[in-house]
């Protein structure tokens, strides 16, 4: 009695473990078929962040107006404002940084460009024998810029200081008298523009810039001849660039 007594209990154990070690096997199986997947980590933009250093080249026109401020009516009457519009190449480099936060790209760039913005015109008051000659030799700008980087497009608008070198003269071929200046310039420049990455480290860009180097008393003495002279030179100019970067940054 107490033997098969026994027998049941260890048939019944058996059952019962064997049971469980089915369920332990179904459930490691399951855990095998659905693994339990890690956080989603969404892609950094790239980045256009760090220092670039690069070359621009495009052509540019200016417009600079002569206002005659003295008592002299030997080129022009007295007070007249003369205007006279010119065009030529411009090209140089620029080195800058940029800062990124998420796709917002902003900095600070500086460029220098030589630049042949030259023209002549035949006096509007004596068209026989005077003429008048304005010249941008150089400009230089120091400008902010900030932007929103789509992948491998950075659109862009920038502002900032301009300097520039600005020659004029004023010449009378039938007595050989003239009055002229060299003069450097100050004042502000706006614009905007556009690169694309070609590779990690190169982009391309085309930029428009407008800059208005203000008003200064270029001429100021007396002439060839000795007449008393004071002319206020102003100039403006637009300049369309093309450009390429190289980018330390990563």
């Amino acid at each position: 009695m107490l033997f098969r007594a026994g027998r049941n209990l260890i048939r019944s154990l058996i059952i019962v473990g064997c049971a469980g070690f089915l369920h332990a096997e179904r459930t490691a199986a399951a855990d095998l078929s659905y693994p339990v997947k890690g956080p989603v980590v969404a892609p950094l933009p790239p980045s256009w962040a760090g220092f670039y250093v690069g070359g621009q080249v495009g052509y540019g026109m200016d417009s600079v107006g002569w206002r005659n401020l003295g008592a002299s009516a030997f080129f022009s009457p007295p007070g007249s404002l003369t205007r006279d519009h010119g065009g030529g190449v411009i090209g140089g480099g620029q080195v800058g940084y940029n800062f990124q936060f998420n796709r917002i790209v902003f900095g600070l760039e500086g460029s220098i460009s030589a630049a042949d913005f030259d023209r002549s015109l035949a006096s509007p008051y004596f068209p026989a024998t005077d003429v008048w000659s304005s010249r941008i030799t150089w400009l230089s700008t120091v400008t902010g810029r900030i932007g929103y980087g789509f992948d491998t497009w950075l659109p862009y608008i920038k502002g900032g200081l301009a300097v520039a070198n600005v020659d004029t003269s004023i010449q009378n071929t039938a007595v050989g008298a003239f009055s002229q200046s060299s003069a450097v310039h100050s004042g502000w420049t706006i614009g905007g523009g556009v690169e694309f990455k070609i590779a990690p480290k190169f982009s391309l860009g085309l930029e428009f810039m407008h800059t208005d180097l203000g008003r200064s008393n270029d001429i100021n003495g007396a002439s060839s001849i000795g007449t008393p002279e004071n002319y206020g030179v102003a100039a403006r100019s637009n300049s369309f660039m093309a450009r390429f970067n190289y980018l330390f940054g990563r």
